[in-house]
């Protein structure tokens, strides 16, 4: 068990080494003072339990070239996490502006149609009605209904090409 004054001696003793050591694995002094404060901490926070039976000095640099390699590793996931969340705006931003581009070129494109074939597909596809209900709305035949949507499929087909790549 390590008493307060046995817990001082060592960070008397070692501190400069272990620091020096950190220094050196590190290659930073501020993350290695780090990891040294972090390795004393818990060290005192787990006095009750450690027992240190070797040298003590081979004791903290293990602990410190293990913490060393942990925090490596944390700021490893943190910086992956960071790169990924980046990408995701990037990619968010994108997708974005492909979708306002490609509703403009839709209304566009929608405006290239035909009266009647134009309506027909707004109230296919923005009103969502039946091919029968739209046939009642326009006093046409469903056949004509038919016609007209294949008519403006095939137009829009063709006007939005160039976007089709969003889709598939």
């Amino acid at each position: 068990m390590l008493d307060l004054a046995a817990f001082e001696k060592l960070f008397r003793e070692h501190h400069s080494h272990c620091l020096a050591f950190a220094v050196h694995y590190t290659g930073d002094p501020w993350e290695a003072e780090e990891v040294v404060q972090l390795v004393f901490s818990q060290l005192w926070e787990k006095r009750e339990n450690i027992r240190i039976s070797g040298s003590e000095r081979s004791y903290l640099f293990t602990a410190i070239r293990n913490m060393a390699i942990s925090q490596w590793r944390k700021q490893q996931v943190r910086t992956e996490k960071e790169v990924a969340f980046g990408k995701m705006q990037d990619d968010s931003v994108q997708l974005s502006v492909q979708a306002r581009e490609l509703e403009g070129r839709l209304e566009m494109a929608l405006g290239k149609l035909p009266e009647r074939c134009r309506e027909v597909f707004v109230l296919s596809r923005k009103e969502q009605l039946k091919y029968a209900e739209i046939a009642t709305v326009m006093n046409i035949s469903v056949k004509t209904v038919e016609n007209q949507m294949g008519k403006a499929l095939r137009i829009l087909h063709e006007e939005l090409r160039d976007y089709l790549h969003l889709f598939f």
